[in-house]
């Protein structure tokens, strides 16, 4: 082998491993992001594809990319598995806040107890869900507040309960979630449509 092959075999490695890095770093970042004004608004079917759907296609990309990446013997089969391992790994210790948050629409409507189609015309006119909780009667933006964030512990309790975080992580989200929900609740006007995550 020369000296130019043994270059260009190093610089794909670093290239390779910039790439894997970028990727890694860019999907992290995406998964601590929460669900803030962007909560998804709409009666419509969700034909997106879903979240575990779109991880197994990356996944499958990625392995696609570090088998050819072992077979060119840029990295050893061992430095594949330590990759996957470690993407694996960090994606357990991040849980996405969006899961969590719950959808702060849909869940506003049922506890103010008025038709959506009215709560949407009043998000149009300017009004946050908080403005609209304190002008029904019985209702508050505090309570509004309790309710969501109730719903979200439950959520993170289960979560804990089926192993999906650990208790040490749910105590980590919960003032997270609960600092999402209160954004949703204080914006002014209708949530933003948003990809599914």
């Amino acid at each position: 082998m020369n000296a130019a092959s043994i270059l260009r075999s190093k610089t794909v490695a670093i290239a390779s491993a910039g790439f894997l890095g970028a990727g890694l770093l860019g999907g992290v970042a995406l998964a601590a992001v929460p669900a803030t004004a962007d909560t998804a608004w709409t009666t419509a079917p969700n034909t997106a594809p879903s979240a575990q759907t779109t991880d197994e296609k990356a996944r499958a990309k990625l392995k696609a990319v570090l088998d050819a990446l072992v077979a060119k013997n840029v990295i050893t089969q061992a430095q594949e598995d330590a990759i996957v391992s470690a993407l694996t790994a960090d994606r357990a210790a991040h849980p996405k806040l969006r899961e969590f948050v719950g959808d702060v629409a849909k869940e506003s409507v049922s506890y103010l107890g008025l038709p959506a189609e009215q709560v949407k015309q009043q998000l149009r006119a300017g009004k946050s869900l908080g403005d609209i909780a304190n002008a029904t009667p019985g209702k508050s933006r505090d309570g509004l507040l309790a309710d969501l964030d109730a719903k979200a512990k439950d959520r993170i309790q289960a979560a804990v309960a089926a192993g999906t975080i650990t208790q040490a992580q749910a105590d980590q989200l919960t003032p997270k979630v609960l600092e999402g929900i209160v954004k949703v609740v204080d914006h002014a006007g209708s949530p933003k449509p948003t990809a599914t995550n």
